[in-house]
């Protein structure tokens, strides 16, 4: 944090601010990993999924005719 930033900051404002960059920097930390899984899950969803204009025919058993 620059130092000219934190001239009329009280040492509560610092700790807080301290503390957001932490809980940023454990985000990155946790999220960062598994970006790349989350992204081919939803490519693999976009191409797996059924094309709306011709939808597959649906299971109707003998008794509901």
């Amino acid at each position: 944090m620059d130092r000219r930033a934190t001239l009329g900051m009280s040492f509560a404002e610092l700790v807080m601010a301290r503390v957001g960059q932490g809980i940023g920097v454990l985000c990155l930390v946790f999220l960062l990993p598994i970006l790349p899984f989350l992204t081919v899950g939803a490519l693999v969803s976009s191409l797996v999924r059924p094309d709306p204009d011709h939808p597959e025919p649906s299971y109707r058993p003998d008794w509901a005719e």
